[in-house]
């Protein structure tokens, strides 16, 4: 728990200020923790909070259950009878920013794909909701490099919207590359038409208002670029001319495409750091689900790593792929 603000994490209310659909399946939230005595505690890019799927009164406290051989137990919590999920759900943080002295605003993008995003999306602004985090360790901000790529794919744009307010921020040019299936499957506003060639422009307003230009790719070439973000990615190194040296990439995705984003680093010799998802039943490095094989100088040359807390970000070089 947190400690009037002095924890690195903490059990947080939180009420709804927005939660309104922004692309297909997408659904921007924002939520407003007011407690000027415990008060949210520090967070940085990269970052990511665990949210109660469930409405603040459902009960919480287990029983126990008698059954015989002619009588089958009577269950009633909502778990199991109501399709509430069990456990928090992990989400990025896409922004944080202070409203008055003693309220917190939270940004999060999600995308609906199961029962806990689907109750999300049902939420109305004054709800409550219960908030636990900040959670896992920050992007690395090299302030010694003057540029920094930010590639982002689906739901792993969000982290990039606070990465590129971070860097901004400390004077660092951040480019930002989004890419989506389609069109209408990228949560961002776009403002004019991308670039159909890979070229960075002002094309989104929520990388604009921090700081950065856009790469869009999509797909299906409805939009922006046609292909991975991972060409455009590629592409965009070998024609702007910056060098590996003054350049650093973050990335938060799919696998398929981080693990090509990282090799593409590799190979030019680019420092990158990755965001990796794995399912995470705690966020807090309890419950040891969300393991990640990472070299080492042990004997074996890789060492088992947790998500959560030891990531979500590691660097590029250090991840075993399987």
């Amino acid at each position: 728990m947190c400690d009037h603000g002095q924890s690195k994490r903490g059990v947080f209310s939180a009420a709804v200020a927005v939660n309104e659909q922004i692309c297909e399946d997408h659904f921007l939230l924002r939520l407003h923790i007011c407690d000027p005595v415990r008060k949210f505690p520090p967070s940085s890019a990269g970052q990511f909070v665990q949210l109660r799927c469930k409405s603040a009164d459902s009960r919480e406290a287990g029983h126990l259950v008698e059954a015989t051989a002619t009588t089958p137990p009577q269950f009633s919590l909502d778990e199991l009878t109501n399709h509430q999920p069990l456990l928090r759900r992990p989400l990025s943080l896409g922004g944080r920013r202070e409203i008055d002295p003693g309220t917190t605003e939270l940004e999060i993008i999600y995308r609906v794909v199961g029962t806990g995003t689907r109750w999300l999306a049902g939420l109305k602004s004054g709800a409550e909701l219960s908030v636990l985090g900040p959670l896992g360790n920050a992007f690395a901000i090299r302030t010694d490099k003057p540029k920094a790529a930010l590639i982002g794919g689906g739901v792993g744009i969000p982290p990039m919207l606070y990465a590129a307010e971070t860097l901004s921020e400390n004077n660092i040019e951040p480019i930002a590359f989004c890419g989506a299936q389609t069109s209408q499957l990228l949560p961002l506003t776009v403002d004019g038409a991308p670039d159909t060639g890979g070229a960075p422009s002002l094309c989104t307003r929520e990388f604009t208002e921090r700081g950065a230009k856009t790469v869009i790719t999509t797909d299906d070439g409805s939009l922006g670029f046609r292909g991975f973000v991972t060409q455009a990615f590629q592409q965009w190194c070998d024609d702007s001319g910056v060098a590996a040296g003054q350049l650093v990439v973050y990335s938060c995705g799919p696998e398929v495409m981080m693990r090509i984003v990282g090799d593409i680093c590799i190979d030019r010799g680019i420092e990158c750091y990755l965001s990796l998802e794995r399912h995470m039943g705690c966020g807090m490095g309890t419950c040891q689900s969300c393991v990640v094989k990472i070299r080492d100088n042990s004997e074996q040359g890789w060492s088992y790593k947790l998500c959560c807390s030891d990531g979500p970000a590691f660097p590029a070089e250090l991840i075993v792929w399987e």
